[in-house]
């Protein structure tokens, strides 16, 4: 294991790392949902924003194993978000079931927290080179 990995590890790095990569998928696929608005047929899609991080965040360091039928399955930590299809009826326009005000607001609400988690990991940063660097202030 690399010096630098093991010190991320005992930082927040790693889960706001996540979480900058799970906003930029999330942006990715809501600009997708606004650019078809007016493409029949097109089904709007949404990312598992919040189920991602929580198991990113709780997910175990050791795997599990079970050695009996009996044992209850143990979910494993899944390695990217998943994109899913989102099942509402058909917009206003007849041709599809993207509501442009949901995207909008879900557009706003991932550029927060985009903005959150990378003034969160640049003062992870700072710490840490102030750290390297001896600087108590």
């Amino acid at each position: 294991m690399l010096l630098d990995q093991v010190i991320f590890d005992k930082t927040k790095v790693p889960v706001l790392n996540a979480v900058l990569d799970v906003t930029q998928l999330r942006q990715r696929v809501i600009a997708n949902n606004i650019a078809n608005v007016s493409t029949k047929g097109f089904r709007a899609r949404d990312v598992r924003f919040e189920e991602y991080l929580d198991a990113f965040v709780n997910k175990s360091q050791v795997p599990g194993q079970t050695s009996d039928r009996r044992h209850l399955d143990i979910p494993r930590f899944a390695d990217s978000p998943e994109v899913y299809e989102l099942q509402s009826e058909v917009n206003d326009s007849g041709l599809n079931n993207v509501d442009i005000d949901r995207e909008m607001a879900s557009l706003a609400e991932n550029h927060l927290f985009f903005n959150v988690g990378s003034t969160l990991i640049q003062r992870q940063f700072s710490g840490l080179k102030k750290s390297i660097t001896g600087r108590t202030a």
